[in-house]
């Protein structure tokens, strides 16, 4: 028939019922930390060094006195060998004393108890088999669970105490973080700020010079302009070279025209008398005119050249105005040569003031970063 101590027991798992039994039957026999008493005490056994937990123990002079407790069924392999152990540890002396406790009722394996009963004879007074009560059994396990039940209460306090501390520990970290970090950014900024007006000066410096340089180039012709208007006499002659292709006499422009060394040179202007008249030409045939006319027109062309590559000026302008080919020269269109000169200025100082606005529109956003 069921009793008081199945009924405790109903509901529990088996490592329950072995873990309640050995802590009241602890607490009733005084087996307690204050008085020396461990719980999972281990030793170890024989020359191999082998592993034995004892439930309960506590240090005798050089051995120790344990207590071994069995609350229901037993495993008979595992019981004797922690018999042979104890046995071995009885012989050398790391156990004073050894006790068994069982229960009421309970069965045991008829090998485990004899291996008891010659223990009890072999070691009389260190080796003892006791038998606990059914009622004392229960006893124990009620017990056993209420001290488990304070201990997790206990333990529940401190989890929540500790977990309180750390909280607040982890409250002062993060507000040190901060501090750290809010002293590392204006270390960095005051590193950068030196580096920052030295910036802001050189944009300050670069600025006025693209003022100055828009400026110039706003009072000053481009060096395409300026040759162009250094060449006034390059249509002349070609002009001239058609009119004596054509038999045409020279005209008095044509004259001033010969007086002209090098494009671009100022000519004097003369007094108010007439020029001398030119000295007679020697007869020549239209062959020979041609070819001196061909000849003195190249010359001219590559002086104009020489003089357009000095002032810098471009493959393209000098494309139009026909300073690249080898060709005889041609009629030009200087008005037309003049114009597009002109286009390309504007062009280049559209184009620098774009680069300046968009410059300025870049410092505009990184001092408002």
């Amino acid at each position: 028939m069921p009793d008081e101590y199945d009924a405790v027991r109903r509901d529990m798992s088996n490592y329950e019922k072995g873990l309640y039994f050995e802590l009241g039957r602890a607490q009733i026999r005084g087996e307690t930390p204050d008085k020396g008493w461990v719980r999972q005490f281990e030793i170890r056994v024989g020359p191999e060094q082998v592993r034995r937990i004892l439930d309960s123990a506590r240090t005798d002079g050089k051995g120790a006195r344990s207590v071994e407790r069995k609350s229901g069924r037993v495993n008979e392999a595992e019981a004797r060998k922690q018999l042979g152990l104890e046995r071995e540890a009885l012989d050398s002396k790391q156990l004073t004393h050894s006790t068994w406790e069982t229960v009421e009722g309970e069965k045991l394996p008829a090998k485990m108890l004899g291996d008891m009963q010659a223990l009890e004879r072999d070691f009389p007074g260190q080796f003892r088999h006791e038998v606990v009560s059914r009622a004392d059994a229960a006893r124990a396990i009620r017990l056993g669970q209420s001290l488990i039940s304070q201990q997790l209460e206990l333990i529940r306090a401190y989890e929540l105490t500790r977990a309180d501390r750390a909280r607040k520990r982890l409250g002062k970290i993060r507000e040190i973080v901060r501090a750290r970090e809010g002293k590392a950014k204006e270390e960095r900024a005051q590193e950068k700020e030196p580096q920052q007006r030295g910036i802001t000066k050189e944009r300050d410096e670069q600025a006025r010079e693209n003022k100055a340089r828009d400026e110039r180039a706003r009072l000053e012709p481009e060096p395409a302009t300026r040759v162009l208007r250094e060449l006034p006499t390059w249509a002349q002659i070609l002009t001239r070279e058609d009119n004596r292709d054509n038999g045409q006499p020279p005209t008095r422009a044509d004259r001033n025209a010969q007086a002209v060394e090098m494009p671009g040179l100022e000519i004097k202007p003369g007094r108010a008398q007439e020029p001398p008249a030119p000295p007679p030409v020697p007869q020549r045939t239209p062959e020979q005119e041609h070819e001196n006319a061909r000849a003195r027109a190249i010359q001219e062309r590559n002086n104009a050249r020489a003089l357009a590559r000095e002032n810098g000026l471009s493959p393209q302008i000098m494309g139009i105005l026909g300073l690249n080919s080898n060709e005889p020269p041609k009629m030009i269109n200087v008005d037309q040569a003049r114009a597009h000169a002109e286009s390309e200025r504007d062009r280049s100082i559209h184009q620098q003031r774009e680069r300046e606005r968009a410059e300025r529109e870049r410092e505009s956003r990184h001092r408002g970063e």
